[in-house]
Parts: structure tokens; sequence; C-alpha cells
């Protein structure tokens, strides 16, 4: 259960980024049909943007967890 929610936010970011690709691609070519209308292109874009965020936030508190980890513990005085 670990590995798949360390793995998860990385699948959103890949996710969201190919879905980005394909709406710039369907701006340039609006006949291969991948979006058809204007509400559905803001939408993605919103999706986009809320799992990219998502999946950055995860990615660094788990980075801040396992630096907090490996760091030796403090000496008291």
């Amino acid at each position: 259960m670990k590995r798949i929610r360390e793995f998860l936010p990385h699948l959103a970011i890949a996710f969201s980024l190919g879905l980005a690709v394909i709406t710039v691609l369907d701006g340039y070519n609006p006949l291969m049909a991948f979006l058809t209308s204007p509400a559905s292109k803001a939408y993605i874009y919103c999706t986009c943007a809320v799992c990219f965020l998502t999946a950055i936030v995860c990615v660094y508190e788990q980075r801040r967890r396992r630096k907090k980890r490996r760091s030796p513990p403090r000496e008291e005085k």
C-alpha cells in the first residue's frame, strides 16, 4: 500500500501533463476533435491544475518526511 501511495502522485503529474498536451494539440488541430466544447476545456484545465498541485504537495510531504527520518536526533543541553 505504501508503494502505491508514493507512486500515485507521480502518476497524477504524468496524466495531468499528458492531458494538457492533448488540450494544446486540440487547439492547434480542432479537426481531430479531442475536445468539443469550451466548457469541457475549462473543466479539463481546472482538473489538470488541481491534480498537478495536489501531486506536488503530496510529493513535497513525502520528501519532507523522508528527510526528517534521515536527520540525526538533536542533542539537548
